[in-house]
């Protein structure tokens, strides 16, 4: 059974998710374009709000370069932890370097 939660990770129903799903500023969280050796890689994190039993996708950060096949992804189980992820994704990709906090790819639940 899913379960439809707000950003906050209160329960919604169907009607309501469906006309946020409809409001883009409630939806992405964060959007930001990174040029990483040359090619312009795109990262944006947004509420799904789809809490399934087997496996939450509340937020969900992609990472798609430009002419690439298949984005990265990352779920995030709440607002705040979907900013940091999101954060960090970005400054990875920009400095080369993995963030303080550990690298994503650590925490990263790629769909390759």
């Amino acid at each position: 059974m899913t379960l439809y939660v707000d950003r906050q990770g209160h329960v919604i129903k169907r009607t309501t998710w469906l006309a946020l799903t409809a409001r883009p500023e409630y939806v992405v969280i964060a959007s930001d374009a990174v040029a990483v050796e040359g090619h312009q890689v795109q990262v944006m994190t947004m509420w799904l709000g789809l809490n399934l039993p087997s496996r939450p996708r509340v937020f969900e950060t992609l990472l798609h370069a430009v002419g690439g096949n298949r984005p990265c992804r990352w779920m995030w189980p709440s607002l705040l932890q979907a900013q940091v992820g999101h954060r960090q994704v970005v400054d990875e990709l920009a400095t080369g370097q993995p963030a303080a906090s550990g690298s994503m790819s650590t925490r990263s639940n790629n769909s390759r």
